[in-house]
Parts: C-alpha cells; sequence; structure tokens
C-alpha cells in the first residue's frame, strides 16, 4: 500500500520521486477539484510540490499554492476547499519527504479515501487544452491561522519571556510571531528554514534537545517549547527538562476538562489514574486514526506520546502551534511544572530498530511466537502487538512512516520496566536477522 499512517512518505528519489508526484496529483484531481497545496522547506519539497500541481492542473483541477508553509496552517486553509496537500516529512530527517492529504475539518483521510486515491493511479482523464486552469498563489493562510488562534486562546494577561526552538523548519514563520501578537518576549532559536536542518535533526525528542533545554534550565524564562519541521509536534521544556509527552497529555486534556479523551496503543497508563472519570478511547498510532475516533465519538481532546495535541473545537488536525497558546493561557492560572508533578510516575522506555519493510514483516510474525512466551492478562493487536501484564506493558509495531520496528515498554517499578525492555529489544533483534 502506498499510504502509511501519516499519508506517502520514504526517501527521496527513491520513494518520493517526481514521477510518482505527477501521478497523485492526476488521481486526486479526479476525485477533489479545489486543492490546497502547501509544503515545508525541505530541499525537495518544491521539486514535488510542483510535480503534484503539474498532475493536478493536467486533470483539470483548481489548485491554490499557499506556498511555505506549517501543517496545521495547511489544514486550517483546507476548510475552504475540497482538500489539502501538505509536502512534508514531517519529523523525519532531511532526506524523507511526502504527501500528507487533510480533509476541510482539518483531519488527515481516512484509509478509504487514501485507497480510493490509489486505485486511480494511471486512470487520470486529461483535461482538454482549454480547461487548464492557473495556479493561485495565496500569502495570507499563515496570517489568518493566527488570528484564528487569537480569536480562540485571547491575548496573554501576564508578562512572559518564551524560548521557541523551530528547528529550521516552517514554524519559524508562526510561532514567534503568534507569541509576539499575544504580548510574550520571544526568544527564537533555529528559526531559518533551512531543509538540511543544520541545528539538529527534526524530531523533537532529548537527543535533539539539548540547545532549548540550556536556554530553559539557565536562562529568564517562564516556558520553552520546541517543534519538529511543520508543526503538527510539540514539546514542552520546563526549567527541570523535557516534560514526558504522556504526563502532558494528560495533564492538557484535564486543563480543558475533556471527559472523552482518544489517544493511540502507545500511550501512558499515567493518563487512566490521573483522569480516572474520564472515558479514554484508543486506536492505533497515527493523529489520522486519533482524529477519526475524536469525530466518531464527538470527544472533546486527543493526542500522542510523540507530541501531537489535537483540539476539535478548533481543528482536527494535530496543531503544535495552537497548543503553544493554549499552554500560555493556562500558565496564567497554573504551574505546569507543579501540577505534573502530581501525576502518577511510570518508567517508560521507547526505541526503535531499523531494517528493510521485507524484512519487519517476517521478523514480526516471528516476534509474535516468541511473545506467546510471556505471561500477560491480555493481549491487543489494534497496531502491531501489545502484552498488558500484572504491572507493566509492551507494545511492538512496524513504523508507519519508517522502515523500523517501534518498541515501547512501561512498568511501575524502574528495574522491571529495563528488565522487561531488555528482554524485548533481545526479542526484536534475534528475530529481524
Amino acid at each position: 500500500m502506498l499510504f502509511g499512517s501519516s499519508g506517502i512518505r520514504g526517501i527521496v528519489n527513491e520513494e518520493i520521486t517526481p514521477q510518482l508526484a505527477l501521478k497523485i496529483g492526476e488521481a486526486t484531481a479526479c476525485l477533489y477539484k479545489k486543492i490546497v497545496i502547501g509544503y515545508d522547506p525541505r530541499t525537495s519539497s518544491k521539486m514535488i510540490k510542483n510535480a503534484i500541481i503539474s498532475g493536478l492542473l493536467s486533470a483539470g483541477a483548481e489548485v491554490t499554492d499557499i506556498s511555505l508553509t506549517t501543517t496545521p496552517t495547511l489544514a486550517y486553509s483546507a476548510k475552504n476547499f475540497d482538500i489539502g496537500v501538505m509536502i512534508t516529512a514531517s519529523h523525519n530527517p532531511s532526506q524523507y519527504n511526502g504527501i500528507k492529504f487533510f480533509n476541510p475539518d482539518g483531519s488527515g483521510i481516512s484509509e478509504r479515501e487514501a485507497k480510493k486515491i490509489e486505485e486511480m493511479l494511471g486512470k487520470g482523464k486529461k483535461a482538454r487544452w482549454n480547461e487548464i486552469k492557473q495556479v493561485r498563489k495565496y500569502k495570507g493562510a499563515i496570517n489568518e491561522h493566527i488570528q484564528a488562534i487569537l480569536n480562540d486562546c485571547g491575548m496573554a494577561n501576564k508578562k512572559m519571556t518564551v524560548a521557541v526552538d523551530c528547528a529550521n523548519g516552517s514554524t519559524s514563520l508562526i510561532t514567534p510571531y503568534l507569541l509576539q501578537k499575544m504580548g510574550c518576549k520571544v526568544i527564537s532559536l533555529n528559526a531559518q528554514p533551512d531543509g538540511f536542518f543544520p541545528a539538529h535533526e527534526p524530531e523533537p525528542i532529548e537527543k535533539n534537545l539539548l540547545e532549548i533545554k540550556k536556554l530553559a534550565k539557565y536562562a529568564p524564562v517562564d516556558i520553552a517549547f520546541a517543534h519538529d519541521c511543520d508543526g503538527d509536534r510539540l514539546v514542552v521544556i520546563g526549567r527541570d527538562g523535557i516534560i514526558p509527552n504522556d504526563n502532558l497529555l494528560a495533564f492538557l486534556a484535564k486543563s480543558i476538562g475533556a471527559k472523552k479523551i482518544v489517544v493511540p496503543i502507545n500511550t501512558s497508563l499515567c493518563i487512566d489514574d490521573y483522569l480516572p472519570k474520564a472515558k479514554i478511547f484508543y486506536t492505533r498510532v497515527g493523529d489520522v486514526f486519533v482524529s477519526q475516533k475524536l469525530k466518531e465519538i464527538k470527544g472533546h481532546f486527543g493526542g500522542e506520546p510523540s507530541g501531537t495535541w489535537i483540539f476539535p473545537s478548533f481543528s482536527y488536525c494535530p496543531d503544535g502551534i495552537y497548543a503553544v497558546a493554549k499552554i500560555i493561557k493556562m500558565m496564567e492560572e497554573i504551574d505546569i511544572e507543579e501540577e505534573i508533578q502530581k501525576i502518577p510516575s511510570y518508567y517508560t522506555m521507547r526505541s526503535s530498530i531499523a531494517s528493510t519493510r521485507k524484512k519487519i514483516e517476517k521478523a514480526m510474525k516471528k516476534i509474535e511466537e516468541e511473545l506467546q512466551k510471556f505471561e500477560y492478562e491480555r493481549t491487543s493487536k489494534i497496531d502491531g502487538i501489545r502484552l498488558d501484564m500484572h504491572d507493566s506493558w509492551l507494545l511492538i509495531r512496524p513504523s508507519g512512516t519508517e522502515p523500523k520496528i517501534r518498541i515501547t515498554v512501561e512498568a511501575r517499578e524502574k528495574e522491571n520496566a529495563r528488565n522487561l525492555y531488555d528482554k524485548v529489544v533481545n526479542i526484536v533483534k534475534r528475530c529481524i536477522k
């Protein structure tokens, strides 16, 4: 299948080529007529965008290009179109790129909708010469997104100094300016869009955030934020370091009074303990699946341990920029780091092992056989294989965005987490050989 858990993604000029992009454009135009398109600052993004636009135009579609932008901005702009198309590989390294599609409500398209596009590949009809439209350029999308967030969240009533690491991504064009308009003093790091990502890789994880962590610890800032390349992810850094995303998820859900919450199956049990009265719904890993479930149950909040936060009252797209504004407003009434300390502690360990997609498929069958030897209370195959034990759980699943097997282990006791993690990693390595 061409589509993964987050659109189409792969290495440029190997899996993601202009030829493929052209065909995808033609196929998309068979199903949707008014399309908005944007792209992140990767070195290949304009190439892929232009190829898709050529395919869209050749099949008679109307195309509006909002240029370099964030994924949440593109998704917000999609409300005025049949579909939005974003050229991005999000948090992946610089050699990757991808294509993601958004419905007018900001959610990613479903597997059923993605399959329709795949089925149309190579079947698109060509428009007559006098039916080919001109591309419309629109430069106001970022300002519209900022204004919508300000209308929803309001200005900051408390003077704050805020640091933000934009990861040389497209959030450089929006988050610092949003914070300034809210009334904050802003310290921006890596706020020059650059597809080579010279400061650090775009995934907002511990090893890539040393600079912003140091700033949050030693500089007089109230809070610090870090984005990935395209702004659908957000990590929050306090005085004592990165606030664990699982804990932040639980905190955000409680802070907005969410009663129905949707999370993926790799989420910590701390959310159940911290929010005993809330209804927690579990999905496959991927914001598309979280959004779909939120719409289905009319949920109040959704998020992932990767750092994606979905506020359905604003958009069904994970919006790290909106989340920044929401957190700033929350800080007027509560000490976030102090509240986070009240969330029950678990020891969570995550890692991934790279291989080829073919080897991963074979390995997962062997891994499942090995896991049957464990003593467990229940199992789930929503996404990969999850086993729940008395005071711990493990999840092994193929990544939906890269050729990797992802491993998550959690336990109440640190030693149990480490022992279980070592055991699981050895099984995966053995099975993937």
